[in-house]
């Protein structure tokens, strides 16, 4: 990864504790000027699950052979940050120590709005959504159209470009990256005309759930 990064002219950033990746990455989005490509590389020690070998001992033989264990372990991870033509901004996560996990995370309002831009429709931009659009069925059409298929791919096409654990060796006999869903968020992006209109909401919520659980509730 690092020989990668000095090839391709990416710069390496050392996250320190306690500081907020998200606001690396939307500083390096903000002087980005290509199509797409890979923003920067971050580098950080984080405690992840592990498989280690301890010695076991046969019983009959006496002799000793390595046994395979889970565990944890404080390990390098190297996240890269990058920009994609049709999906936006997202990134991929490596561990560095065995079994090699990987993690993809992106967003999906950033892809629509991706498409929405590359199809120049106009709409106004949220931090995490959208406000409105001069197209809102095009908008409903783009997101069901958002399916495991394009996110498989947008995975393959990046392990293509990226250093990863597995050469190709590897790959040709059968060890490959598989995606499943570690976490997913859903939200419906509604937008209240003011900020009264919030607080009037949550008041009116609490104001009907006071008793909530109490006893004569279940009756």
């Amino acid at each position: 990864m690092d020989q990668f990064a000095k090839q391709a002219n990416v710069p390496v950033v050392h996250f320190e504790k306690g500081q907020r990746k998200d606001d690396v990455a939307a500083a390096y989005r903000k002087k980005f000027t290509a199509e797409e490509g890979v923003l920067f590389i971050g580098k950080a020690q984080e405690k992840t699950p592990v498989f280690r070998t301890e010695p076991r001992r046969n019983e009959q033989t006496g002799a000793t052979y390595p046994w395979l264990i889970r565990s944890t372990a404080m390990v390098n991870h190297f996240y890269i940050y990058c920009v994609d033509r049709d999906f936006g901004p997202f990134f991929l996560k490596f561990c560095t120590y065995f079994p090699y996990n990987a993690k993809l995370c992106l967003n999906g309002h950033e892809y629509l709005k991706q498409q929405l831009t590359n199809r120049g429709i106009r709409y106004e931009s949220l931090d995490n959504g959208i406000l409105s659009c001069a197209d809102p069925k095009r908008v409903q059409a783009l997101c069901d159209n958002l399916s495991a298929e394009k996110i498989d791919a947008l995975l393959r096409k990046w392990f293509r470009k990226l250093p990863h654990p597995f050469t190709a060796k590897d790959r040709q006999a059968g060890y490959r990256y598989q995606i499943s869903i570690l976490q997913a968020e859903f939200s419906l992006a509604q937008v209240l005309d003011r900020p009264v209109t919030g607080r009037v909401f949550f008041e009116e919520v609490i104001r009907e759930n006071l008793d909530i659980g109490r006893p004569a509730k279940y009756n």
